[in-house]
């Protein structure tokens, strides 16, 4: 019974930790920010292979510069297992991991992009490659099947499962917030799109209305009474 406990506040604490948000940060020109996830042993206790999976968009609040920036994976032991430069609007990474250990995401907006970034980390977390094995179930009765689960060497097989799922719900949950994020984005830029075509398009009218008043003033006063003398 203590066992069938463990398991399922382990379950409750996965899914409170897979409902974590984003992160959004503003990286300004020359400067570079960082975004640690800690990853722990018994992560690397699922079966399958452990890789770290993030999804990056980028965005800046300027009208005259798009800002770009070069991002990198660093190990827990430092060194260097993903880059890449010059992302102007979003990113994906799916590296394979090296072990327990704190992992970070740098950012780095450099000088030529002349304004601030703005980086929304959509999630950033540890996933593993689905198994080919099939999850093992207790056979027997209902009341047999029950006594069975309890054993140490299933809740070991449950346990990696909760931990598993957590994972793809962290997968999921963040391409989900990856999908909303894209629509917003299309539906601001479609508005402002609207809004810059809608004030184009007032400013021509008026342009248009403006020189035709300015030619009838012209002709009008032009065949003004005095102004022409015929001669025969």
């Amino acid at each position: 019974m203590a066992r069938m406990c463990s398991a399922g506040a382990l379950l409750l604490l996965v899914l409170c930790w897979s409902s974590a948000g984003a992160v959004k940060i503003i990286v300004a020109p020359g400067q570079t920010e960082c975004v640690s996830e800690t990853v722990t042993a018994k992560h690397f206790d699922v079966p399958g292979g452990p890789r770290i999976d993030a999804r990056i968009l980028v965005t800046g609040y300027s009208q005259y510069y798009v800002p770009f920036i070069s991002i990198k994976l660093i190990a827990p032991g430092g060194d260097q297992l993903w880059q890449q430069e010059h992302v102007y609007s979003e990113s994906h990474m799916n590296v394979a991991a090296r072990g327990p250990g704190s992992y970070k995401v740098c950012l780095h907006n450099p000088w030529e992009s002349r304004t601030d970034a703005v980086v929304d980390l959509v999630y950033f977390t540890l996933a593993h490659l689905r198994s080919k094995g099939a999850l093992r179930v207790p056979k027997g009765t209902h009341e047999t099947r029950s006594t069975e689960i309890a054993h140490q060497d299933h809740m070991e097989d449950v346990k990696q499962v909760i931990l598993g799922m957590s994972e793809f719900m962290q997968v999921m949950s963040g391409s989900q917030k990856y999908l909303q994020r894209k629509l917003d984005r299309h539906q601001k830029t479609m508005l402002s799109s609207k809004a810059r075509t809608s004030w184009y398009a007032m400013l021509e009218v008026g342009t248009l209305v403006t020189v035709t008043l300015l030619q009838v003033a012209m002709i009008t006063r032009f065949f003004k009474t005095g102004r022409i003398k015929l001669s025969v």
